[in-house]
Formats: structure tokens, C-alpha cells, sequence
């Protein structure tokens, strides 16, 4: 019997798989979407980067064995990619997929993307400035990230928050600020699509999450980390390394001869560590997720979940984090 189509009179339905990197986030979707006819579509704003496919695990088409994944392989490295152009892009594929009667699968760990998206934040309106954000970028060397980030949460303690040490949403911020006048938060005016949603976060001891990166972090280097490095440096010359992703700045490190390739190794699964931990704060502030500990509860859930919409019934399942 052919599963429950993923749209229902309440709306496009679709379901999230979030959490901290390396918590299984990918494997769990690409399930999912073959027991429920579903597609992905990536909320990780690395994998939007051509050519850094080692470095931010991106799944590739073995993985997938044929389910579609949507938004990565974007843009190439050191393009502009902003929050905006993400939600321009999601929700039109999101959308189709569900017309197409599958079952939108919204996979990653990209907090920022998932909330916007989500809570419709409209972020498109103020054009880029590209003296200014040079400009912006040009302190933000000089002066250091933490002067820009004191300066921001004078201005905005809400977009101070956002920007999670992302030197560009950091930049971006002071940029929308120099140009309207406005708090950059106060331009995120909420327009929540009508979509029925369930958010599944993945449960993993902190211990076990630790080991489980420091294996993907040996697995990046076996599978030619270095290389990619080599390969993306040689078609973008000048390159900010720092922008793609943890171990692309240590790998040029090690290339430049100004690091062991041991060291670029532990500062990698030290900064990753650091990293999930930011993630998981992020995801356990959001009551939507449902915390589960493996797969069995995933399917429960998402079977429920397609019932209630079938039978017209609300908005989906409430949140248990």
C-alpha cells in the first residue's frame, strides 16, 4: 500500500530531522524518505558550497541511492549566500515536492536556516552594499570579530545572539544597521507559512556524540580532506577558508607548513565539539523538537503524523523539548 500523500486540507506537510552535527541527522532522513516516499532538503549552510563535499559531509548520490537532496551545491566558495536567498530557494522546493505528493524532508543542522524558514522571517528587503560590507570586513580584520560583536549587541542584543560567531551574519547585521537605520532584528517581519510541520531532533549522549566526531573528523582526513583543500584553493585563489566549514582554515594551515597535520586534527575535533554544542543549545530552545533516541520512534512519529493530517486533525504533534 502506497504511503499517505504529504499534503492534507491544513496545508503543505513536512518534516524536520535537526541536531547537533553527527548525530545521525542525514542517515535518519534518508530513511525516512524511503519508507515514506519522501525528498530532502538540506539546511546546512556549508553544503550549499560547491566542491566542499568531504569537509561538510555532504550526502553523496551512494548514500542517497537515489532519493533527491535539494539546496546543496548552490554556490561556489566565497559567493554571497545569505539567510534570504536560502528561504527563496526552500520554500519553492519544499512546495513542489509536496505537490508532487512526496514527503518534504527537511534535514540539517543549520538553526538560523531552520528558523527562518519556519517562523517566516523576511530578510530579503535590504539590498547589498558591497563597499560598505567591504568596508565591514575590513574591520571585522582588523579590529577583531569580538570588537564587531560588542558593537552589534549595543545596537542589537537579538542579532548579536543570531550571529553565533558567524563572522558574515556579523558583518550582514552592522551592514542592514548602517543602511535603514533599524535594528536588524526588527527586519525580520514574521510571516509563518501555512505548513503543518514535526521537528525531530536526535538524542545522543554528549560522550557518544564526542566519539562519534572525532571518528567523522579521521574519516574527513582518510577520505582526502587535504586534497579538497588543495583542489578549491587552486580554483579560488585568495580564498577565505574560515567561511566553509570547520577544517578547511586547519587544512590550509597545514598546506602553508604553519601546522602538523596532528594539530589541524585536534584543533578540527575541538572546534566540531564546540560547534554541537552550540547547536544543541539552539535546537533545546525551540519547543517544536521532539527529542527521540532512534529510528522505531522517528517512524512512530511520522506515521502519526501523516494520520492527523489525513484526518484533518490540527496542526501536527506538539513539541516535547
Amino acid at each position: 500500500m502506497s504511503p499517505p500523500k504529504a499534503c492534507s486540507s491544513t496545508g503543505t506537510a513536512l518534516v524536520g530531522v535537526v541536531g547537533p552535527t553527527a548525530s545521525g541527522k542525514t542517515a535518519l532522513a534518508i530513511r525516512l524518505a524511503w519508507r515514506f516516499d519522501g525528498e530532502l532538503v538540506s539546511a546546512d549552510s556549508r553544503q550549499v558550497f560547491v566542491g566542499c563535499d568531504v569537509g561538510t559531509n555532504k550526502p553523496q548520490p551512494a548514500e542517497l541511492g537515489g532519493i533527491a537532496c535539494h539546496l546543496i551545491d548552490v554556490v561556489e566558495p566565497g559567493a554571497s549566500f545569505t539567510v534570504a536567498d536560502y528561504r527563496r530557494l526552500a520554500i519553492p522546493a519544499l512546495e513542489g515536492i509536496a505537490r508532487a505528493g512526496r514527503l518534504p524532508i527537511l534535514q540539517g543542522g543549520t538553526g538560523l536556516y531552520v528558523r527562518a524558514l519556519l517562523d517566516g522571517w523576511n530578510l530579503a528587503d535590504v539590498p547589498a552594499d558591497w563597499p560598505l560590507r567591504r568596508r565591514l570586513e575590513a574591520r571585522l580584520a582588523g579590529e577583531g570579530r569580538e570588537s564587531l560583536e560588542a558593537e552589534l549587541r549595543r545596537i542589537d542584543p537579538v542579532a548579536a545572539a543570531a550571529a553565533q560567531r558567524n563572522p558574515r551574519r556579523l558583518v550582514r547585521a552592522l551592514e542592514i544597521h548602517a543602511l535603514t537605520g533599524a535594528v536588524p532584528s526588527a527586519r525580520r517581519r514574521a510571516a509563518p507559512p501555512p505548513w503543518r510541520v514535526l521537528l525531530l531532533g536526535l538524542e545522543v549522549p554528549l560522550p557518544v556524540l564526542d566519539q562519534r566526531i572525532e571518528r567523522r573528523v579521521d574519516r574527513m582526513l582518510a577520505d582526502g580532506l587535504l586534497d579538497e583543500v588543495r583542489r578549491l584553493r587552486a580554483r579560488h585563489p585568495g580564498l577565505d577558508l574560515s567561511g566553509l566549514g570547520h577544517g578547511y582554515r586547519e587544512m590550509g594551515a597545514v598546506l602553508d607548513r604553519g601546522m602538523t597535520l596532528d594539530q589541524a586534527r585536534a584543533s578540527t575535533i575541538r572546534q566540531v565539539r564546540q560547534y554541537a554544542r552550540r547547536q544543541l543549545t539552539w535546537f533545546r530552545r525551540d519547543p517544536r523538537v521532539h527529542w527521540i533516541a532512534a529510528e522505531p520512534q522517528a517512524l512512530a512519529l511520522v506515521e502519526r503524523f501523516q494520520r492527523s493530517g489525513a484526518d484533518g486533525g490540527g496542526e501536527g504533534l506538539e513539541g516535547s523539548g
